[in-house]
């Protein structure tokens, strides 16, 4: 048995065309946990009336938004009820082929389910343009990465299956086990990171990370934060995360290293936006800036306290 995990935030249309999707699977044997992580009264009302009657279909509901971990980690709770061999996660923004599920399985199952599994995400508005399909390393000791394949047409170039040093979430499947062996999600992180750091754990008890070319999804991406680009709340996010993450898992010299690239980073914004707007006239702020320096500062803050990520957000 999958138990497939989503989530929802005030995201009903999106969240109900991805629902309609994974109900299309051909794989038959799934419990499709739909987290509702928080919305509105309203929404979740909408939400309840307007999802279909299926058996496959299981709506519950956190009352407080607790983030993506917190969420994906409530659902990683409740799927134990079901004693499933498998668990799959993915946004609630995406189009699941139907396929997805039976070859994320079945590749599962040839690496005797001794790893995480993902597949082709397309950019939902380019159908045929690859957003994300795994990572490699391109510095190793500094856990620096590069996308593979990003913003290129799908043409047939990466359709073997492959092993990856890192992988996104968008949608991964892996079996149950590794959830007792490991656990779920870091509380440390609230948004960004979280999936790495769950791949290099679950590297650590001996899983591969594999990339399936005959899984594959359709990904909006960044809904709930605007977008993408010079985006404060991203930032924010993305700037913590990424020192927490490091400073997990690199030696404290190459840790080192990163903390003074960050800190040149956030300069390098201020000087941006100080150009852009004293000696360019544009109407710009230094919200990018200050969001970078406020994540850097927390990371700083949680250095001697490890507190788990409460999901404060100064630039809301």
């Amino acid at each position: 048995m999958v138990i497939v995990i989503t989530l929802n935030y005030n995201q009903n249309e999106y969240t109900l065309k991805c629902v309609e999707s994974i109900l299309q699977s051909t794989y038959i044997n799934y419990k499709l946990l739909l987290v509702d992580n928080g919305s509105t009264d309203v929404n979740f009302k909408q939400l309840s009336k307007a999802i279909p009657n299926d058996d496959h279909l299981e709506l519950l509901r956190i009352e407080k938004n607790c983030g993506y971990v917190g969420g994906i980690n409530f659902g990683l709770t409740e799927s134990k009820k079901f004693n499933p061999n498998y668990v799959m996660i993915m946004n609630n923004d995406t189009i699941l082929d139907k396929y997805g599920i039976e070859n994320l399985v079945k590749t599962c199952s040839d690496y005797n389910n001794k790893a995480i599994i993902t597949g082709k995400v397309y950019y939902y508005d380019r159908p045929k343009v690859f957003q994300d399909i795994g990572w490699v390393f391109t510095n190793k000791k500094t856990l620096e990465i590069k996308r593979v394949g990003l913003d290129e047409t799908d043409t047939g170039q990466y359709d073997i299956i492959e092993e990856r040093d890192l992988m996104d979430d968008v949608f991964w499947l892996f079996p149950s086990k590794l959830y007792e062996e490991i656990g779920g999600y870091s509380p440390y992180f609230w948004f960004s990171a979280e999936q790495a750091d769950f791949a290099l754990r679950a590297k650590r008890k001996g899983y591969k990370l594999i990339y399936t070319p005959e899984a594959k999804l359709w990904h909006k991406g960044s809904v709930s934060f605007g977008g993408r680009g010079e985006n404060p709340k991203l930032a924010y996010w993305h700037t913590q995360s990424t020192l927490i993450f490091r400073f997990r898992h690199l030696s404290t010299f190459q840790f080192l290293k990163q903390y003074l690239k960050t800190i040149k980073s956030i300069i390098a914004s201020y000087i941006k936006a100080i150009k852009n707007k004293y000696f360019k006239g544009k109407d710009v702020s230094f919200k990018y800036a200050n969001a970078k320096m406020s994540g850097f500062w927390y990371f700083n803050k949680w250095l001697f306290i490890r507190n788990n990520n409460k999901g404060i957000n100064p630039f809301n």
